[in-house]
């Protein structure tokens, strides 16, 4: 096992007391390493279990499942369950109270987040040390096939807050709107196009930058997944600042969910969004921009009138 003390809770998450009973959460955490072994892969694990405890991946694994498994004991430790019923416990001398059902809410949303954030920098640190054990998984093999290859990548078309996890989760609408829309608008080429390496325009030695086909095919694939996830995925697992970013001038606060209407909406403007992406992907592709005629040409010298 990845963590084995209360000790190693606490130093891990920050809030756990290291001297309550470790078995108690041994089975949370046992689900925990479960659960992110089903998005890296058990060799990530498997390697992370092996590591010593400087390596930095062992620490980089131990986060997010330590999080998640206290997040998940303190959900089940709200009420007891003893023998006549589950009961909840006061503070006899009553300095302590029972929080608010919204506290418990927005305490749930911030380990959350704080869960998400670390498995952020865990794929990110897979990607950038290129480890075996990740590159080898069908998820990764997957993912080299798309025009957008990583969160980071996502993120320079559209801000998800460079959230590798998020990215993970639109594989599936990328790999859909690339196959069925966007590749099949561009035509013969598209495995040249996905040649180009972005990585290189980053390179300031390298003079060669991005070309114009490739960026409005990367932002056609971008705003038609996310546009995709809108109306197929819970919200809360996308970024919330998604929809309140297209409907910023409708008044929505904060702490505002988004109304069903607010999300096709959304959805519908990023789909006209990337049918302007896709018109110009194919200009590019074609190398010329057509001279559209919005307005007659009204020379003294025609013979005629435009209606």
């Amino acid at each position: 096992m990845l963590i084995e003390s209360s000790e190693q809770l606490r130093q891990l998450t920050g809030n756990y007391y290291a001297n309550n009973d470790f078995t108690k959460i041994q089975g949370d955490i046992e689900q925990a390493t479960e659960e992110l072994a089903a998005l890296v892969g058990e060799g990530v694990i498997a390697l992370a279990e092996k590591a010593e405890d400087s390596d930095p991946l062992r620490l980089k694994v131990q986060r997010p499942i330590a999080i998640l498994a206290t997040l998940r004991m303190y959900q089940k430790n709200d009420l007891s369950h003893e023998d006549d019923g589950r009961k909840f416990k006061t503070s006899t001398d009553g300095t302590d109270k029972l929080p608010w059902e919204w506290q418990l809410d927005r305490d749930d949303a911030i380990q959350m987040e704080s869960y998400y954030r670390s498995v952020d920098r865990l794929i990110d640190y897979l990607n950038k040390a290129q480890t075996k054990e990740w590159t080898d998984t069908p998820l990764y093999r997957s993912i080299q096939q798309l025009i957008v290859r990583s969160g980071a990548d996502f993120d320079r078309y559209f801000p998800i807050q460079r959230s590798e996890r998020t990215y993970l989760l639109l594989v599936p609408f990328i790999r859909e709107v690339q196959g069925m829309t966007v590749q099949d608008a561009y035509g013969p080429g598209w495995d040249k196009l996905l040649t180009e390496d972005l990585d290189t325009y980053l390179d300031k030695s390298v003079s060669k930058t991005e070309s114009t086909a490739h960026y409005a095919a990367s932002m056609a694939v971008c705003l038609l997944a996310m546009a995709t996830a809108l109306t197929r995925l819970p919200l809360k697992l996308l970024p919330c600042g998604v929809v309140r970013g297209y409907l910023a001038e409708s008044g929505m606060r904060e702490s505002e969910p988004a109304s069903l209407e607010d999300v096709r909406r959304a959805s519908d403007w990023m789909r006209a969004d990337a049918a302007r992406w896709l018109d110009k992907m194919k200009r590019a592709r074609d190398g010329s921009t057509p001279d559209y005629e919005l307005l007659p040409n009204n020379d003294p010298r025609n013979k005629y009138c435009r209606l």
